[in-house]
């Protein structure tokens, strides 16, 4: 079977400005298949607890707008579309609260409304808030190991911000947005390197995206993206015919590491 990667981001999760009560959020949340309706568009909730774990595969989509055409890749042609207009094809996320630590596992950080939406309403008047794991001082001094910078801007303010020459954004033919992707191999990151987050760091608001991936000094994952500091998990899960996970294997990997970082921590 096929493999792609997935990638989880951590961020806290508070209900009343404390961390999660286990046996509380047992009587809360339970388990099944869960759906919410509004006009064209749906959310679909299918929740299962694994011990001291939440699994979530959460999925949303809309009716509206439907392409009368689809085309056919084989035949190289358009032809009608076989999906009815009160049909929907939903788009599978998926998360994992870890009920000892707090944490919240997001295998994409956009849908985190969709997921504090739902648990908001379960919770009633109890206030639940989603919190970075880092703030930018403590990201910066955690960060030993770099994995990838990704920065995208107008070109000149590259120059600007003394992130590439003039000469190499002259040679970028009067593109209105750049981006600039470094990649690096277990590079320990020393005081050039540091200089040059920190300068990212103080010019963000200049840039339209910036995203920063790297380990600390244990090798767990860190993640900055565009405005959230989190923790990052990369796992690879089965995908089938139709490059949809396999939903089993991604809780079961994902579980396995959350497993492993305890038992390290230990």
């Amino acid at each position: 079977m096929a493999k792609k990667v997935l990638t989880f981001s951590g961020i806290v999760c508070f209900i009343n400005d404390s961390r999660i009560s286990l046996e509380e959020f047992k009587t809360v949340v339970h388990e099944g298949t869960f759906d919410e309706v509004n006009g064209n568009s749906v959310q679909i909730f299918k929740l299962d607890y694994d011990n001291d774990y939440l699994k979530v595969c959460f999925s949303d989509g809309s009716a509206m707008p439907r392409n009368p055409n689809v085309y056919n890749k084989t035949k190289q042609e358009l032809e009608p579309n076989p999906r009815e207009s009160d049909q929907i094809e939903p788009k599978d996320y998926f998360a994992i609260f870890d009920l000892k630590t707090s944490y919240l596992w997001l295998s994409n950080t956009k849908k985190k409304s969709v997921i504090l939406d739902y648990f908001q309403k379960k919770f009633g008047n109890k206030k639940i808030v989603f919190k970075d794991v880092y703030e930018e001082q403590k990201f910066i001094d955690s960060l030993k190991t770099l994995d990838q910078i990704k920065i995208s801007a107008a070109p000149n303010i590259f120059t600007q911000t003394n992130s590439l020459s003039q000469a190499l954004v002259d040679e970028m033919y009067g593109a209105h947005e750049a981006v600039l992707h470094l990649k690096y191999q277990n590079i320990l990151v020393g005081d050039t390197l540091l200089e040059k987050v920190k300068s990212i760091f103080k010019n963000r608001t200049n840039f339209q995206g910036v995203m920063i991936s790297g380990r600390d000094e244990k090798n767990l994952g860190m993640l900055f993206n565009n405005s959230l500091f989190t923790r990052k998990i990369d796992i690879k899960a089965n995908v089938d015919e139709n490059e949809m996970f396999d939903t089993p294997d991604v809780f079961t990997q994902m579980i396995s590491k959350l497993e492993e970082e305890a038992n390290a921590s230990n």
